[in-house]
């Protein structure tokens, strides 16, 4: 039987795409007061970050549960006894703690199931989706899937600018002065995903300039094999970031998908997100 691929909602990956790659996603929840929603099932792209600018509290976001992936796992092994489970660093989430606690209890019902710890986010894990789903398909085991996906992680970059660090701040996840300071000076601020962790890169003084040096951060690395631009709510602004990439890259195919809901909780209205991979 083909090894199959699971992974959670911060893939931000294409509804569509994931059906065509045929993997199912395990959704993490925005909890609006004491309404908790899955992302892209109960609550729409629109509707959230519509929901997110007028909100006078931060919503948060909540991990699938152990039950959930249960769920899953259960139905993807009714065509096959081996999944390889993507998930979000398990530094800035609960997500891989309780699928590799759902992995542990049906391991007892002869079930073979790969948890990894993608150490990134987003464009991240897509691009290991991809790769994971290409070489099962090519009839690679369980362990050279694991391999596959552990070989790109350092290969892997994730930059995002911000319009403020506002919704960071009250997120708690940078100090409150870096977010005073950035508030005050108005500045764009940009954060990268290294080693699993949300670090803070550079402040540009304005959005023009902060996506030149998104689109600078990208070009400047030899050797890309896959790009990618997430976007929150400007789609006009990410495709004309992506169409610059793809000239810059020799005309690659760069990918362009959505910032979910439980990014957007802790990035903003406005976060937009560059990713890519180098080769080997």
């Amino acid at each position: 039987m083909t090894v199959r691929i699971v992974t959670d909602s911060t893939a931000d990956m294409p509804a569509e795409m994931a059906q065509e790659l045929g993997i199912p996603v395990v959704p993490l929840s925005v909890v609006f007061g004491e309404e908790s929603l899955k992302e892209g099932i109960e609550i729409s792209h629109d509707v959230f970050y519509e929901r997110l600018a007028r909100a006078k509290d931060l919503p948060t976001t909540s991990s699938p549960s152990v039950g959930d992936f249960l769920d899953t796992y259960r139905d993807v092994l009714k065509e096959t006894d081996e999944i390889v489970s993507v998930h979000v660093s398990s530094k800035l989430s609960a997500t891989y703690s309780n699928a590799t606690q759902a992995a542990a209890i049906l391991a007892d019902e002869g079930a073979r199931i790969e948890v990894v710890d993608s150490r990134t986010v987003s464009m991240g894990m897509m691009f290991m989706c991809q790769a994971a789903v290409k070489a099962a398909a090519e009839g690679a085991s369980v362990e050279d899937i694991r391999e596959i996906i552990d070989a790109m992680s350092p290969r892997i970059s994730v930059y995002v600018v911000l319009d403020t660090l506002e919704y960071v701040r009250r997120g708690g996840r940078i100090g409150r002065a870096r977010a005073f300071l950035g508030t005050m000076l108005r500045v764009k601020p940009i954060l990268s995903f290294d080693g699993g962790e949300v670090h803070p890169e550079e402040r540009v003084r304005t959005r023009p300039l902060a996506l030149d040096r998104l689109f600078q951060m990208v070009t400047s690395n030899p050797n890309i094999t896959e790009a990618a631009v997430a976007y929150s709510i400007n789609a006009e602004e990410a495709e004309t970031l992506r169409q610059r990439l793809s000239e810059a890259l020799d005309g690659m195919d760069v990918q362009m998908t959505r910032i979910g809901a439980v990014a957007g909780v802790h990035g903003g209205p406005g976060v937009l997100g560059v990713g890519f991979l180098r080769g080997e």
